[in-house]
């Protein structure tokens, strides 16, 4: 009914009453004997299905501070209930102080790039399909890059490389893939690309918020027209995790009849489109071990917000983002 990692707790059972009695939050399922968590122990709770809060449960969460985010099993950030507010304001005032120091910015920005292409490597690895070469190039200068810019230009090469080595994997599919478009998606391949990046990035959102991070204030992204540019950003260490889920789906479980055109863009069928979510709802229930701890792909997407409000809060000594190979 619920699930404690690292302090935060999961509600993603549809029915749960959380309650509240003598410092501890409990959790209560009809036929099922109650839970009980010490608040101390609580630092987060994240709400992923319908779940029934008494009015002591809000109460007591509210002052103690304790944040509730509101997602859903299919992604994708509602709403927070927040108490005291004030926790965050130390850490959006280091966010925004690493926004405007280059050097930390830097800091940041090659920990995405280095972890996209370290995935993207892993990937064509996989799939025996050249291109590693041109990302393991892309990787080595990451690590000289003194500004933003020839970073971004050394992270594109190596895109342009990942996606025609994914062009080549799909050869021999019911699918062809010349090149990654995306406003708007003109072909089956690059819409499905599309979609999945959407979905990662509803997941990415609900755990910028719940780390009580400002998700406009990104460090590789340059901020313009109010773009969430932190999810933005933490979406890049994550795309080889998503271009791997929409490879495997066009080679085994979508055809090109799933699709229509409306003008110039691509999209799924209305009742296609469900194949493409029920699947990624078992991917994000799956389980992966990282750094010693057993936690789902969803669990792992959110923790990554806070991996970064660590490293801003001098907990860690170096942003430290989760990348293919550690699959």
């Amino acid at each position: 009914m619920g699930d404690r990692m690292s302090g935060v707790l999961y509600i993603d059972r549809h029915g749960v009453k959380v309650g509240a009695s003598q410092g501890r939050l409990t959790l209560k399922v009809t036929g099922e004997e109650e839970l009980a968590l010490p608040l101390h122990q609580v630092e987060q709770v994240i709400v992923l299905a319908h779940a029934h809060f008494s009015h002591d449960a809000i109460a007591v969460l509210l002052r103690e501070g304790i944040p509730v985010i509101f997602s859903s099993l299919r992604g994708g950030f509602r709403g927070s209930l927040l108490g005291k507010p004030g926790r965050q304001i130390m850490l959006r005032k280091q966010q925004y102080q690493a926004m405007d120091d280059p050097v930390r910015c830097m800091t940041v920005a090659r920990a995405l790039v280095q972890a996209k292409l370290r995935g993207h490597g892993r990937l064509l690895r996989q799939w025996r399909v050249p291109g590693r070469h041109e990302i393991a190039d892309g990787l080595l200068a990451s690590h000289h890059c003194l500004d933003l810019d020839r970073l971004r230009g050394h992270e594109g090469a190596a895109a342009r490389a990942f996606f025609d080595g994914l062009r080549q994997h799909l050869e021999g599919s019911l699918f062809v893939f010349e090149q990654r478009r995306q406003h708007p998606p003109p072909d089956p391949v690059n819409s499905v690309l599309s979609l999945v990046y959407t979905l990662l990035l509803n997941e990415v959102e609900v755990g910028a918020t719940a780390a009580g991070l400002d998700v406009s204030g990104g460090f590789y992204h340059s901020a313009e027209d109010g773009r969430p540019t932190l999810l933005m950003d933490l979406v890049e260490p994550l795309r080889p995790l998503a271009d791997r889920f929409s490879a495997r789906l066009l080679k085994s479980e979508l055809a090109p009849d799933d699709f229509q055109t409306e003008g110039d863009r691509c999209l799924l069928h209305d009742g296609r489109r469900g194949v493409v979510y029920r699947a990624w709802e078992r991917l994000l229930a799956g389980s992966i071990a990282w750094r010693g701890e057993s936690l789902s792909w969803r669990r792992l997407i959110h923790l990554q917000a806070r991996e970064l409000a660590h490293w801003l809060g001098g907990t860690t000594g170096a942003p430290r983002f989760w990348h293919l190979d550690d699959a």
